[in-house]
């Protein structure tokens, strides 16, 4: 067994190099590059949430099924410094950092120390691994573990270490609770053993206890994850909306695993992820010059599986890459993450033997070439992500570009006077724009109100003008209620020119919503059966002294099965309050029967203030199967995620509804 000597100078000025440089492509800009707060990301924050206010899964059940480490650093992240788009971040940069540290380890260990500082170089400019070192999602995390357990493995199997062969099994182990790939890495121990068995016979006499005490370990450790995972039908739903291929084999059909397996393969040199939120479309993760000296370092180990550290090498990249054969989408290289580690060290492995033939003739010309082709990688890694990537419109979109440029443009500017925002996702069930502009922005002294403009609109109290921003999607156009938005552009005057990111305007005095509000038509109101000894409602209505219904419109007195309503009604807001609400409106004949329903608020009440005012669109859907005769329109509030707590009207002192008939539709 070849054994690793002690750290030569030239080695550490190396290594600290190689972190610097990993640390700054890691950490430069890391709140403005990716461009904004994907979906995940907040999806994440949320699971981080959970574990600050005091809870503690094992597993977390959102977002189809998440291991639980990385949301833990998150939430560590987040209070010690502060909820923003950076520290949501930091976590997945920190364990970017340590997988460059920790494969420069395993491969010193393994190859010696120049094949360790040339894998560690490659893996820090890499745009695989640079790309998940700034989002803040999980996948990342698995990258050390699975180093550390490489490390711990082959250093017991050199020394007969119980302790090394403990630890290996912790990171086995600790690898369950980072990434859902990690389950196929018991095979790497025991694929291993195998091969010692048959090919080196007095190692694996030496060590197969070892080996089988890791596994063990590992599993062991991993077992309270699993049991919650496996013991529990539905617990994760990603694993069964990736596994047709898989499904298929099982059922006697090889084609769409061989035809997986083949585009994981190849996503290395020849054709990467078709997919821009992963990755610059189609691009493999090494280029021309680089993937010859991949190919050459897998050739190599191939070449010398006689040698337990080469194959197990080659084992550990295989392992890594059966996540993104048995699952789609093809080319994965997110399934795939854990093969960023192995993969470098082929890379090294090749660019040692380039160094070393080279050499033999112009001494001085390999570590030239050898440089050539790290710093090219570095080149065009960093400008595929920072340029092409960062920059691509698909990026923008999925990244809530629009929406952080609306938060740049608040930190560096103070508006005059209260601030609106029209974006789609701003409602309870995907509040996503309104999340990601808080992480985003900087400042806390001010209040933004929120509404899709699609469903509905807000109109702010207070002095000064508003400001109102709407985000651009650079690939689907915003949708504005056309209704609604002919009120607002009648006071509105816009206020920037060539920006593609998001439209400001300015209204001074909303006179075109006055004079909507004042001319609108009484609507008959009553209460249900049930709630008939109440007094007669009238307007204004206030409901649980958070809200106060306005007035409202039917826009149609008559529809036929299967048409669609439209109700618009107007409110004001009574008292600050950021718990999230949800009108829902049935159509009704007595207060009991439900022939037609929608429950929707498009305005986020958390920054709604006393004295603004909004109106709702509700679009109630007709069933087909209504029969005729004369319905209304029944109104009413709830606070989510429990339907049934129901804002209260008041009525005076002889009870409270929880909803009001607005109306009469006559069905045809």
């Amino acid at each position: 067994m070849r054994k690793a000597g002690g750290l030569q100078r030239w080695e550490l000025w190396a290594v600290v190099a190689i972190l610097l440089m990993a640390a700054a492509l890691r950490l430069v800009a890391l709140r403005d590059v990716p461009p904004g707060l994907r979906y995940d990301e907040l999806l994440n924050y949320r699971m981080a949430q959970r574990v600050l206010a005091g809870e503690f899964p094992i597993y977390f059940h959102e977002s189809w099924g998440h291991e639980p480490l990385f949301h833990y650093t998150q939430a560590a992240s987040i209070a010690l410094t502060k909820a923003c788009d950076w520290s949501l971040r930091l976590p997945a940069a920190l364990f970017g950092l340590s997988g460059v540290l920790t494969t420069w380890l395993v491969a010193r260990r393994l190859f010696g120390p120049r094949v360790a500082a040339l894998a560690a170089a490659g893996l820090a400019v890499s745009f695989w691994s640079v790309f998940y070192s700034r989002d803040g999602l999980r996948g990342i995390a698995i990258v050390p573990f699975s180093c550390l357990m490489v490390y711990f493995i082959w250093r017991g199997l050199e020394r007969s270490s119980p302790l090394d062969f403990v630890l290996g099994g912790v990171c086995l182990g600790g690898m369950f609770y980072t990434y859902m790939a990690a389950r196929v890495f018991p095979l790497l121990p025991a694929a291993f053993a195998l091969y010692l068995f048959l090919f080196h016979r007095p190692d694996f006499k030496r060590a197969w206890w070892g080996l089988l005490m890791a596994i063990v370990l590992g599993g062991l450790l991993a077992a309270p994850l699993l049991a919650v995972v496996y013991g529990q039908p539905g617990t994760e739903q990603r694993v069964a909306q990736l596994a047709g291929a898989w499904t298929a084999l099982q059922a006697g059909d090889p084609l769409p695993v061989l035809d997986l397996a083949v585009h994981a393969l190849g996503m290395f040199v020849w054709r990467g992820q078709e997919d821009w939120l992963y990755n610059v479309y189609g691009r493999p993760v090494f280029e021309p010059l680089a993937a010859v000296c991949f190919v050459a370092g897998v050739a190599l180990c191939i070449w010398r599986w006689r040698r337990a550290r080469c194959l197990l090498l080659f084992l550990w990249l295989g392992v890594s890459t059966v996540p993104a054969m048995i699952a789609e989408p093809p080319s994965s290289i997110s399934h795939a993450v854990a093969a960023q580690s192995p993969a470098y060290i082929m890379l090294g492995l090749g660019l040692d033997a380039l160094w070393r033939a080279v050499q033999k003739r112009w001494r001085r010309i390999g570590p030239l070439l050898v440089a050539v082709v790290v710093g090219s990688h570095g080149a065009l890694s960093g400008y595929a992500y920072f340029v092409t990537w960062a920059s691509a419109p698909e990026v923008r979109e999925l990244h809530q570009g629009g929406v952080a440029a609306v938060a740049r443009e608040l930190d560096a500017h103070e508006p005059p006077g209260p601030v609106v925002i029209g974006a789609p996702y701003v409602n309870y069930w995907h509040p996503w724009n309104a999340v990601g502009f808080d992480l985003a922005l900087r400042r806390d002294d001010l209040s933004v109100r929120w509404f899709d403009p699609a469903g509905g609109w807000v109109w702010p109290a207070g002095a000064g003008p508003v400001t109102a921003y709407f985000p651009i999607d650079p690939l689907g156009p915003q949708a504005f209620d056309s209704e609604l938005q002919a009120v607002f552009f009648a006071d509105a005057e816009l206020i920037t020119a060539d920006r593609d990111d998001f439209m400001a305007f300015r209204v001074e005095s909303p006179a075109a919503f006055e004079d909507r509000l004042n001319a609108l038509a009484s609507l008959p109101m009553a209460w249900p059966a049930d709630k008939a000894h109440l007094p007669s409602p009238a307007l204004p209505l206030f409901f649980d002294g958070r809200f106060a219904l306005l007035g409202a419109e039917l826009q149609v007195d008559s529809v036929r099965p299967g048409d669609q309503l439209r109700l618009l009604t107007y409110w004001e807001v009574v008292a600050a309050d950021p718990t999230p609400v949800v009108a829902f409106v049935h159509l009704t004949s007595g207060g009991t029967d439900i022939w037609g329903q929608v429950d929707w608020l498009s305005v986020w009440a958390d920054g709604l203030q006393p004295g603004d005012r909004f109106v709702q669109v509700h679009p109630v859907p007709v069933k087909p199967e209504t029969p005729p005769g004369t319905y209304h329109a029944m109104l009413g509030l709830y606070t989510p995620p429990d339907w049934q707590q129901r804002l209260l009207i008041a009525t005076g002192s002889e009870g409270t509804s929880d909803r009001v008939l607005l109306g009469e539709i006559v069905v045809e």
